[in-house]
C-alpha cells in the first residue's frame, strides 16, 4: 500500500467519478511493477517526463484514458488505455517492443465506492487494496 494514499492525496481534488479512482490505482500498481508515467495520449509530447505522479490532463476524457509509461532502467514501455463503458472498464495495455497486448474488463462497483470518491479510506473498496 506504500505511496497509493499519497499519490491518491496528489490527484483527489480531481477525482469526480469513480473511472477516475479506478485509473488513480492502475497508475499507482503500474509505478509499484517498476515503470515511471511518461504522459497522457498514444503519442510522445514535450511535456513528457518520467514521473511517480499522474501527468497534468490525466483525466481530461473520462470515457477513454490514454496513459504512457516506461520502466525505470528504459527497456520497456507500456501504453495504458481505458475504455468507459456503462460501468464497467475495458483496459488495455500494450507492451511496444513485442506488441503483446493483455486486457482485463472491470466492474467499477466491484472496487470503487463512488459515494466516497474524495476519503481515500473508503472511496476503494476494502478487498481493492488489502495486501
Amino acid at each position: 500500500m506504500a505511496g497509493l494514499e499519497v499519490l491518491f492525496a496528489s490527484v483527489a481534488p480531481t477525482i469526480t467519478c469513480a473511472q477516475d479512482a479506478l485509473i488513480c490505482f492502475l497508475h499507482w500498481e503500474v509505478v509499484t511493477h517498476g515503470y515511471c508515467g511518461l504522459g497522457v495520449g498514444d503519442q510522445p509530447g514535450s511535456s513528457d517526463k518520467k514521473s511517480e505522479l499522474l501527468p497534468a490532463e490525466w483525466n481530461s476524457n473520462k470515457d477513454l484514458y490514454t496513459l504512457r509509461y516506461q520502466s525505470k532502467d528504459g527497456s520497456r514501455r507500456l501504453l495504458v488505455k481505458a475504455i468507459t463503458v456503462e460501468n464497467s472498464m475495458i483496459i488495455n495495455v500494450l507492451e511496444y517492443g513485442s506488441e503483446q497486448v493483455s486486457d482485463l474488463t472491470l466492474n467499477l462497483d466491484d472496487y470503487i465506492d463512488s459515494e466516497h470518491l474524495t476519503d481515500f479510506h473508503r472511496s476503494f473498496c476494502p478487498w481493492t487494496v488489502s495486501r
